[in-house]
Formats: structure tokens, C-alpha cells, sequence
């Protein structure tokens, strides 16, 4: 059996002997098999693994395993199969159940055919939960990416910006956000043509993101020719250094932009905003930042400057 079809199953039994059977069993079939003898194990055993499969003896001391199984749904958001182990088999019983929580029902002395077959079904289960969480995590990728430049998007800026806010704010750190703007972009357009244009973003995209260097800072596309970098932990003076770094790394880049009056290569404009500045809202450090930018471009754009009680220019 390959790895990718291979499930752990938990087995809650009271009998040690019944227990060793059917952990013998799952284990033969090439499948990882989990012991617990009553509720404390069982817990234990899926707080420390994933479980994709519970078989239970509805009959064990202290806690019965209806009892358990309304615990175990009650505690666990995701599913887990539940086939109950019973000598008893009457209606009332399989209904209680059911009703509880369980998924399934097999009357002891359990049939290795049938456990078999029960088991190949959790596997088919298993296989496509894992299927649907590939798609899932893509699809979550892909709605938090913009698709032109491969950095975040808009909406995860927004997540990313609060998630950094309140953490810096819990520590008592810094937060720095650098507005970037590329300069003359409709110019650029107009020129080269939008197929080119979108080269120039991609171009552009790349050069932030290659020199964005810790795990924790990261870039988004704010829209159109807009960028945003996010620097948790950094203050105010290490973020001038990291915009100045970006703005001249660009530039050595020589993008052709023969119709800028700024310059004949592509440049960009960039705002600077701090939490270190008294801020008191994530949105209010975004705009501060995008109030720098537009600084940035009154001055004549390829320049930086840092959103204060008063606008100042470092470069």
C-alpha cells in the first residue's frame, strides 16, 4: 500500500485481547493503528495525531462510547469517522448511536471482510479530504494573490496589515509601511504598449520582492502601478534605509522609459509611514504612508518621503 493511502485508526476498547485483535488487523492491512483502553487515552491519542478513522466499543466503563462520541464531536471541529464495535445489536441500540455522532456500526465478533471493506471506504474518504484540501489551499492562494505580479493582492494586504498591526502592537514594536509608486506608468503605457506595461509590472514586482529579505516583511499590489511593503519590526530610520535600498536597486535595473521626464529608466515614488509616529489605527498608518507618496510626487517623483507632523524629504 503506498503512503498516500495509508490512514491511522484510533481504537477505543476496554478489552485489552479485543483491542490487540483489531489493532493487529489494521495494522495488517498496512494502515497505522492508535490504542486507547477508555476517554482519557482516546483524548490523548487525538490531541498528539491525526486520527482519520475512530473504531469504538460502545460498551466500556466509567464513559460509554455514546457518551464519548458526543464529546469527541462537541470538542473537534473536523470530522473524524466513527464505526462503533458492539455485541449488541439491537435497533434501539444502533440508533442512540447514530444519533450521537457515529457514522457506522459493526456487531462483535467483527468480521475481518467486513472490517476490511469499512476500512477501504475511510480510505476512499481520507484520499479525497486530502484531494479537497490541495484544491482548497490553492484556491486560497489564488484569491490572495494578484495574478499579474505574483505578490499578495489587495485583500491579502488588508489581512496581512492587521495581522502585523496587532502584533507589533502587542510586543510594543514598530510597524513601517513603505507606498510605492511607479513613476510615469501611464506615460510607460501609452508608449509601449499595455503587453509591455504589464512586463514592466512584473519587472517591477520582482525587484521588491527579490529584495525583501526577512520572513516577516512582505509585498502587495495596492493597484494599478501601486505597491505596498510591510515592515513589522522595523523603525522608522531602518525603513528610510530599505526604501532608498529598493529605489536604487530598481533604477540599476535600466527598465527603458524613454518618455519619463524624471528620468530615461523606470523609477519610482515611495511614502513612508510608522507606527513610532503616535498612530492609532492600521488605516490611519496606511494613509499616512500614502499621504508621503503623494509628497513624493508633488516634489517631482524619484524620491522618498516620510509622512511626519510635517512631510519631509530624505532623498
Amino acid at each position: 500500500m503506498g503512503i498516500e493511502n495509508q490512514i491511522t485508526v484510533l481504537v477505543i476498547e476496554d478489552s485489552e485481547s479485543m483491542r490487540k485483535v483489531i489493532c493487529g488487523f489494521v495494522e495488517g492491512e498496512g494502515h497505522i493503528a492508535l490504542e486507547a483502553d477508555g476517554h482519557i487515552e482516546a483524548f490523548e491519542q487525538l490531541e498528539a495525531n491525526t486520527v482519520q478513522l475512530i473504531l469504538m466499543d460502545i460498551e466500556m466503563p466509567v464513559v460509554n462510547g455514546i457518551e464519548l462520541t458526543k464529546q469527541i464531536r462537541k470538542r473537534y471541529e473536523r470530522w473524524i469517522p466513527i464505526i462503533f464495535l458492539s455485541g449488541n445489536d439491537r435497533d434501539k441500540f444502533l440508533t442512540q448511536g447514530i444519533e450521537a455522532g457515529g457514522d457506522d456500526y459493526l456487531t462483535k465478533p467483527v468480521k475481518p471482510t467486513i472490517l476490511h471493506a469499512k476500512i477501504n471506504a475511510m480510505v476512499r474518504i481520507a484520499t479525497m479530504q486530502r484531494e479537497l484540501n490541495l484544491l482548497n489551499q490553492k484556491l486560497e492562494k489564488l484569491t490572495l494573490q494578484d495574478p499579474l505580479t505574483k505578490v499578495m493582492n489587495r485583500r491579502a494586504l488588508d489581512k496581512k496589515l492587521k495581522e502585523d498591526w496587532y502584533t507589533c502592537q502587542r510586543i510594543n514594536q514598530p510597524l513601517s509601511v513603505l507606498m510605492i509608486d511607479i513613476d510615469h506608468f501611464k506615460s510607460y503605457n501609452d508608449h509601449y504598449g499595455h503587453a509591455q506595461g504589464d512586463n514592466c509590472l512584473k519587472k517591477v514586482a520582482l525587484s521588491l520582492k527579490q529584495n525583501i529579505n526577512r520572513e516577516t516583511d512582505s509585498i502587495a499590489r495596492y493597484g494599478g502601478e501601486e505597491f505596498t511593503v510591510l515592515l513589522p519590526f522595523t523603525c522608522l530610520e531602518h525603513a528610510e534605509i530599505k526604501a532608498k535600498q529598493l529605489a536604487r536597486l530598481l533604477e540599476e535595473r535600466s527598465i527603458e522609459h524613454i518618455k519619463s521626464p524624471t528620468a530615461k529608466v523606470v523609477t519610482i515614488s515611495i511614502g513612508i509611514a510608522c507606527t513610532s509616529q503616535e498612530i492609532t489605527s492600521y488605516k490611519e498608518l496606511i494613509n499616512n504612508a500614502d499621504s508621503a507618496l503623494y509628497q513624493s510626487k508633488v516634489n517631482g517623483r524619484n524620491q522618498t518621503c516620510i509622512y511626519e507632523q510635517s512631510i519631509r524629504k530624505i532623498s
